[in-house]
């Protein structure tokens, strides 16, 4: 903030700044120019009602006002709102105008060469998908993710639709399904957060498991085979059950931080051999234990054996060894936590 200066010399520099004379600023606020005169060599100061009306005229604030001296983070603040408010106005009209020339350059691409609309309808239901993501969320100011995750469900449904009248085929039956299943977890996801505002992480994570396995019955249903039971249930129920462990840790584990990204660590290094050795069992193909993760010689011999590369045992190792670095210094640091707690 500037040095203050007297009452009249602010207003007379703000008023030589407005590029206005006191004849100008007097006909403005309603009072006479002697009046502005007197402002200005400090013999008199403006009414109370008159302040909101010298500010504006001046493009000042009341607490630049009342202080004689400018604001500069104030400034700094509004410079950088004007810059948003810019960046925002550009971003509109470049998405408008893209969309804009793709859509009538598709248009009449399709009337020239098809001499009728088809693949049209599939580059404007698609242009809809993106204005959902890109351009929608500027216009709307209430219910933003409600209207934008709205136009993105209607666009995406227009657009399997578009290409089924494009193609033909009864693959859409299993389209329209796998997709109204898919946009269930967004939206269920809205709406625990919008009407059921407790415990929105674990019912979240709840809801994602229970999505997991209806996605992939629907995709079964429509795609056929007898993998479903013997190879999707088991992995996806899997893969959950490490992200429910993780989840636990961070949500309810009331640890230090250090604690919490080693355990996160650990669960990351244990992942990829113990995944690996499922997958394995449940193709009835051979694949790496867990002890040939803990061969650590590979790494000094760069040995490959049965198509088990050498790299996978050298991330493993250092995955574990930064999980055993956060663990220790996260012991260390709750040890100390708990004792002064004391």
């Amino acid at each position: 903030m500037e040095q203050n200066n007297s009452f009249g010399q602010y207003i007379r520099k703000k008023r030589l700044a407005a590029g206005l004379t006191q004849k100008e600023l007097a006909g403005r606020l309603h009072v006479t120019e002697s009046a502005i005169s007197k402002w200005e060599r400090d013999m008199s100061y403006p009414d109370v009602s008159l302040i909101p009306d010298v500010c504006r005229a001046l493009s000042i604030t009341e607490h630049e006002f009342f202080t004689a001296c400018d604001d500069e983070k104030e400034h700094a603040q509004r410079r950088e709102a004007e810059v948003g408010r810019r960046v925002t106005a550009a971003w509109k009209w470049f998405f408008y105008i893209s969309y804009s020339i793709a859509a009538v350059t598709c248009f009449i691409c399709n009337l020239a060469v098809s001499h009728t609309l088809d693949w049209f309808w599939i580059v404007l239901a698609s242009l809809m998908l993106a204005f959902s993501f890109t351009s929608l969320p500027l216009l709307v100011k209430k219910d933003r993710l409600a209207l934008c995750l709205g136009g993105a469900t209607v666009s995406l449904f227009l657009l399997l639709l578009a290409c089924w009248a494009y193609t033909g085929g009864v693959w859409v039956l299993g389209g329209l399904a796998i997709t109204a299943v898919s946009l269930l977890l967004p939206w269920g996801v809205w709406a625990i957060w919008r009407f059921y505002t407790l415990h929105v992480p674990p019912l979240a994570m709840a809801l994602l498991s229970v999505w997991v396995f209806a996605l992939l019955t629907v995709v079964w249903a429509f795609a056929g085979g007898d993998w479903l039971w013997t190879l999707g249930f088991p992995i996806a129920a899997f893969s959950l059950a490490f992200l429910w462990v993780g989840f636990a840790c961070l949500y309810w584990l009331r640890v230090n931080g250090w604690l919490k990204a080693g355990i996160i660590a650990l669960l990351a290094a244990l992942a990829a051999p113990l995944g690996s050795w499922l997958s394995g069992r449940l193709l009835g193909q051979p694949a790496p234990t867990l002890a040939d993760y803990f061969d650590w010689a590979r790494i000094l011999t760069h040995q490959d054996v049965g198509g088990f590369s050498w790299l996978n045992v050298l991330a493993f190792s250092l995955m574990l060894l930064a999980a055993a670095a956060l663990l220790i210094a996260g012991a260390v640091v709750e040890v100390r936590r708990r004792r002064a707690a004391r």
